[in-house]
Order: structure tokens, then sequence, then C-alpha cells
């Protein structure tokens, strides 16, 4: 399987460099999406979700309706796909980003990624949690590097960095064949 991480970093800095350097021009935009939440059927998904405004994010789910129901209180930049043919793009929301790839002119989220404390996993995960929060809340990782916590559920991959035993990264990753 090939893992969709297109963007690794939490720094729009970083985020800027990667699409700018690794694939092509980029180009900024606003948008006028809509407020239509996402298909509230997380549960039945075999993946890692994020509830944020009633709006579900769910990895390898179309952008488009999860995009809406989040608002358009974002900025966004987009790059030419190394992977996939057409745009990848990066909305940026007060606390996350969203990710999408692109495939048959749809787009499909590939990443959330937690810029600050403001925002939280379903099970309650913040930047700033404690190890022990994390490991109680998803139990033993299936892989642990010291620095990072890295969890596989279905078509999804939760990578969370550690830092003086608190999460000092976070990000969700979709994994896509």
């Amino acid at each position: 399987m090939k893992r969709a991480k297109m963007i690794l970093a939490v720094t729009a800095a970083a985020v800027l460099a990667f699409g700018m350097t690794a694939c092509g021009s980029s180009s900024d935009a606003s948008s006028d999406a809509g407020d239509n939440t996402a298909d509230e059927t997380a549960a039945a998904v075999d993946a890692y979700t994020v509830t944020i405004d009633g709006t579900t994010i769910i990895m390898n789910a179309e952008a488009d309706p999860i995009i809406e129901g989040l608002g358009d209180d974002y900025s966004y930049f987009e790059s030419e796909s190394c992977a996939f043919e057409g745009l990848d793009k990066v909305y940026s929301y007060s606390g996350f980003k969203l990710d999408t790839y692109p495939t048959d002119d749809v787009d499909y989220v590939s990443a959330i990624i937690f810029m600050d404390d403001t925002v939280e996993s379903d099970e309650g995960i913040t930047i700033g949690s404690a190890r022990d929060d994390v490991i109680e809340a998803y139990g033993e990782a299936d892989e642990d590097t010291g620095s990072s916590l890295i969890y596989e559920k279905g078509d999804s991959t939760m990578t969370i960095g550690i830092t003086d035993d608190a999460v000092s990264s976070f990000e969700i990753d979709a994994v896509t064949e």
C-alpha cells in the first residue's frame, strides 16, 4: 500500500515549501463553501476520525461535503500532485489543516493536521495531552519510536509526536492503494 502522506510538517512555511519545491507552482485563494456536514456514519468506518463543529472528517472520504460542513473560514493552497493526477489541496482552518488528493476529478481527504490545542480527536486527545492519556485513549501504539506513537486503523494512520511526555504534534493520514 502507498501512504498518501502529502504534508508532514505542521507549519505553514513547510507546507508552502513542500508544494513549491516538490511538484511545481502554487495558488492561494479563498472559497465560498457551504455548511453541510459529513455523513454521520463515522462509527461504521474503519478509520480514525475527527469531528469538528458537528462535521466528521473521515480519511479517504469525498472532501467536498466535509469542506462545506466546516465552513468558509479558511485559507487555501494547491499544488500539482506528485502521487496523483491533478491538484493536492490544503485547507487551513483555525487550529488544523485538511489535505486532499485528487482521483477521477474528485477530491478525497488525505490528512488532518492539528496545529494547536483548540482541536481534539474524537477520543479527547489534543496537542499538549499527556503521553499516558494517549495510551489510555488508543491503547499501545502499533509503533513507538520514542518521539512518536504510530497507530494504524483500516484506511488511516495516526502519528502522534511526543516531546517531554506530552503530545507535540498530531496527524491522521489516509492510506490509499
